[in-house]
């Protein structure tokens, strides 16, 4: 079974009235088109989708409001996270130099609405509002946004699930070395029917990770390649600020400074389009793929990899668990909802975790699952080579 949406698809250029990104069919983000760079922007963020037309309802709304918002009747001002929220007394908003945007409860019902004042940032919030609210509303329509790369086998889809910085992108990319075709990075929808597709956002790749990836290290850019080679002058430089213990509170922020600015500079973005191109890629990047396993990483202090058949429910747990904890600014941003008493906010983050948990343990029961013991970082192709293995 393999779904496509590429004969729904209306080129780039096309004049819309409303632009919708359908998701392989799993959601439905509308967005209306302001003639400004805001439309080059989403269209950035949910490559490889591109508008369709679909009459499918929406998902997710970002669009200006139609109305003049009702004033606000308290605000609540940065709480170690450098934002600013109001509330008129029914609706919580996010406010950037004066202008202001909804902010909903995803688990309330479709659409998940953002409406805001024209000239408000939505790039300000787009990471840690409005994609976490795309993911925890596809619950309602029985999909589930697990944080994993994925990788199509043989018309058979694979699931690289685990922590954060446990190897997920570079196992699959050390597997698409093997011969393994691209579906999706850090994040991946599966539905009830145990198929999996992409969820848009960009692939992150560090320079350590290249030389055990000779097809796509001789398709990196030459941006890329100023990036990564301005990050080991950057290391060199820091070093001496990153090594050894803190002695005090300065040298400690000093240390974690340097050492967060030399893996920042150590990674490089690439488009979907980019990565698909390294690996001969031409088919469908919207295509729905069976599910056939998904791999659970579990990283460990020693140095042998090791495979052994899991538990769907412990791995259901463990997915749940872990994309809550990736979309904490915005459940964090709803406790502040509760705090001023405009929407249900104090069991948010449970309720997520526990619908969630309960759609992934009936897809998981159908699948592979494996739980794979392995260091981080470490040569990638040893743990697809365990994985290729094991499946």
């Amino acid at each position: 079974m393999v779904w496509s949406s590429r004969s729904l698809k209306v080129g780039p250029d096309a004049r819309l009235a409303v632009m919708r990104f359908d998701l392989s069919g799993r959601a439905v983000v509308e967005a209306t088109p302001t003639g400004d760079a805001l439309d080059q922007y989403l269209r950035d963020q949910f490559a490889p989708f591109i508008p369709t037309e679909t009459s499918a309802p929406p998902t997710v709304v970002i669009e200006p409001a139609a109305d003049e918002h009702p004033p606000i009747v308290e605000l609540m001002g940065p709480a170690n996270d450098d934002l600013v929220t109001g509330t008129d007394g029914e609706r919580l908003y996010v406010i950037y130099d004066g202008l202001r945007c909804t902010v909903p409860n995803a688990l309330d019902g479709a659409p998940a609405r953002f409406d805001y004042e024209p000239g408000f940032p939505i790039w300000r919030i787009f990471r840690q509002t409005v994609r976490p609210a795309l993911q925890v509303s596809l619950v309602a329509g029985g999909s589930v946004a697990v944080h994993a790369s994925s990788v199509e086998i043989g018309g058979r889809g694979v699931l690289v699930s685990g922590w954060s910085e446990s190897g997920k992108t570079e196992t699959a990319l050390a597997m698409m070395e093997r011969g393994a075709r691209f579906v999706s990075d850090k994040w991946t929808i599966v539905g009830e029917d145990r198929a999996l597709s992409a969820f848009p956002i960009t692939v992150g790749i560090r320079r350590w990770v290249l030389e055990y990836l000779p097809t796509l290290n001789s398709s990196v850019t030459f941006g890329a390649r100023a990036q990564f080679a301005a990050a080991r002058v950057g290391a060199v430089l820091l070093a001496p600020a990153g090594r050894g213990r803190a002695r005090n509170r300065a040298t400690g922020m000093i240390r974690d400074a340097a050492r967060l600015a030399t893996a920042l500079g150590d990674r490089a973005a690439f488009s979907v389009e980019d990565l698909r191109q390294a690996y001969g890629q031409d088919d469908d990047p919207t295509r729905r793929v069976p599910t056939h396993a998904v791999i659970v990483l579990v990283t460990v202090p020693g140095p042998a990899i090791t495979t052994e058949p899991a538990d769907p429910a412990w791995a259901a747990a463990r997915l749940a668990r872990s994309a809550a904890y990736e979309r904490r600014a915005y459940f964090e941003l709803l406790q502040r909802a509760g705090f001023a008493s405009v929407q249900r906010s104090s069991s948010i983050l449970e309720e997520a975790i526990g619908r969630e948990e309960a759609v992934l343990r009936t897809i998981l029961e159908g699948c592979t699952v494996l739980a794979v013991r392995a260091p981080f970082p470490t040569d990638p192709t040893r743990v697809a080579d365990a994985i290729n293995r094991a499946i």
